[in-house]
């Protein structure tokens, strides 16, 4: 049976609050069902690949099946619904993520990987205890009340309904859930100012890579990425570079002498720390892969997507590179490396180089000898 070290699953509350299992909160709660392939009634159903990190619903790939006239007559969503993932994540992300239903979806369903829970609202408000579920798959804590099978993990539901949940008074419980939809509006709000901010950047990239600034230049030449001002230099990128490096390929762990960059440290043309590995490196084999500022890493396996991603490194680093990756050094006497990495990052060279892609199992390769010569 599993036990609470605090008050509550999250931790110590005041003493006016009280304890409350989850299960005591709800008016309903029910599984989903996927249906069929084909049948008499189409019917949209939600399922774990429209849950985000955020709580936000993605309904951008939202999945038809089809169910009787008289199975899809008990469909139905609510405003102050809860979904919870009941099983799914991955190896890095534990299960119990939530989704939020801000408006009835009198038509929709859920997939049977997904539970809905429907908040009783004279008890609790729904976006408190939305949020508090939230809190326990992003803290981790939902680790405690789940189980491993083979590449999924699944909610023990007996256990998770049995949690104690912090339940301060109904008004406190409202005061807090408009906090954070606050602090959610402004992440949102940032986020869409960001987004345009990088559209912006690509519509600058696709234009100043090929005409340059705006009325310096009458006479353009065609080139294989598009006309370019006639008295630009036309060089290939190995005339360029001064040196093309594969990464280690020795083991990572999450612990170790020093940290070692992935694909997903090349973010948006620059390399980050975020997230990284660890190596056990001797100091001679860490200086001779040691990331310095300038250093362009190129991704030179991965699937469609994200094979052929560039990033610059904008400071020194004390850390490495792994094996997928490809350090390239450019000959800063002939161009500047911030430079050619927007250059390598605009659309038109970006198109021109994965061209070079050949697909493999599940994941494509870009030789970086045919890059840099091509």
């Amino acid at each position: 049976m599993l036990t609470h070290r605090h008050d509550t699953i999250i931790g110590d509350i005041p003493k006016d609050w009280q304890p409350k299992p989850l299960k005591s909160l709800l008016e309903k709660q029910f599984s989903g069902d996927w249906g069929a392939d084909e049948g008499e009634q189409a019917v949209s159903v939600l399922r774990s690949t429209n849950f985000t990190d955020s709580g936000a619903l993605d309904f951008s790939d939202v999945a038809t099946r089809y169910f009787s006239p008289e199975k899809a007559a008990t469909f139905g969503l609510k405003k102050g619904d809860l979904l919870v993932e009941r099983s799914g994540g991955g190896p890095e992300q534990p299960v119990g993520r939530i989704g939020f239903i801000t408006e009835d979806l009198p038509d929709g369903t859920v997939s049977n990987f997904v539970q809905v829970l429907r908040p009783n609202p004279e008890k609790v408000d729904p976006d408190f205890l939305g949020w508090v579920l939230y809190e326990l798959q992003r803290t981790g804590i939902i680790e405690r009340v789940q189980q491993q099978s083979t590449q999924m993990r699944n909610l023990n539901w007996r256990d998770y309904q049995r949690l104690l949940l912090p339940w301060p008074d109904i008004d406190e419980q409202r005061r807090i859930a408009a906090a954070l939809k606050l602090a959610d509006d402004a992440i949102a709000k940032a986020k869409a100012e960001l987004e345009a901010t990088r559209e912006l950047k690509r519509s600058l990239m696709q234009t100043l890579f090929v005409f340059g600034m705006p009325g310096r230049h009458s006479d353009f030449l065609a080139t294989k990425i598009g006309p370019v001002p006639k008295d630009w230099n036309i060089k290939k990128l190995g005339e360029i570079i001064v040196s093309c490096q594969y990464g280690l390929s020795e083991s990572m762990a999450e612990s170790g002498r020093f940290p070692i960059l992935r694909m997903n440290n090349i973010d948006n043309g620059i390399v980050n720390a975020n997230d990284v590995k660890y190596i056990d490196l001797d100091d001679a084999t860490f200086e001779l892969f040691r990331l310095r500022a300038g250093d362009i890493l190129f991704n030179r396996t991965n699937s469609m997507e994200y094979v052929g991603r560039v990033g610059v490194v904008n400071d020194d680093m004390d850390a490495v590179f792994a094996s997928y990756l490809v350090r390239l050094v450019a000959d800063t006497s002939q161009i500047d490396p911030w430079f050619l990495n927007f250059c390598m990052n605009s659309t038109q060279v970006r198109n021109r180089y994965r061209r070079y892609a050949t697909p493999a199992v599940q994941q494509a390769n870009i030789n970086p000898r045919s890059v840099s010569f091509a």
